[in-house]
């Protein structure tokens, strides 16, 4: 395994240590395999050919881990519109003039050899630009679905790891951790940082 799947190994042996939170995992599992969860929330975190109701037990875990920093607010989001799909991943200069369609301040170094480097490139932004931030504050829509609410969290110039195509949940993970920031995987463009490992580039904002 890479090193992100082995720490999501490990994560995964934490959490099954732990009663509640091998409970969590249990129920995960079986909404995945059910396919009762939310899909597009899903992508947003990993992306792989295989089913997310197939992924092994410790990419369930890395699941997890980023979708509660997302829902209690340890991780901010941002959408980004590209308005074209990814090509093979061998057409790294097609893919590359496609990312160039990117709207300002957003901009896109897609990396045209890649090389097993740990990601395919970098996203970055020279100006302060909004994200959304979770206040871990539950609400109930009209539907009797579940929500939180959100304030603007505003991000200075700052650069990222990007990712074209399919992302394992761990290496997501890993990013967000190692890297103060989590890979683009294109097929769903939203951002992901981790504001605790910005530090003074970050700023909150409530309106």
């Amino acid at each position: 395994m890479t090193v992100h799947e082995d720490a999501a190994q490990v994560l995964l042996e934490e959490r099954q240590a732990d009663p509640d939170s091998a409970l969590t995992l249990a129920k995960m599992s079986a909404s995945l395999y059910e396919g009762t969860y939310n899909r597009q929330l899903i992508a947003w975190v990993g992306q792989t050919p295989q089913d997310p109701a197939y992924w092994p037990a410790h990419q369930v875990a890395a699941l997890i881990d980023v979708l509660d920093g997302l829902a209690y607010g340890r991780i901010v989001r941002r959408r980004i519109a590209i308005g074209e799909t990814p090509g093979p991943d061998a057409d790294r200069h097609g893919n590359a003039a496609r990312l160039r369609n990117l709207g300002a301040p957003f901009h896109a170094d897609l990396d045209r050899s890649q090389n097993g480097a740990d990601s395919d490139g970098t996203l970055w932004w020279d100006q302060t630009v909004n994200f959304w931030r979770a206040l871990g504050v539950r609400t109930l829509h009209q539907q009797g679905i579940h929500g939180s609410l959100h304030a603007p969290f505003e991000v200075r110039p700052w650069r990222v790891p990007l990712e074209v195509g399919y992302t394992l949940p761990s290496r997501t993970l890993m990013h967000l951790a190692v890297e103060s920031g989590c890979p683009q995987p294109w097929r769903s463009p939203l951002r992901l940082l981790d504001p605790a490992e910005l530090g003074e580039a970050a700023t909150a904002r409530a309106t």
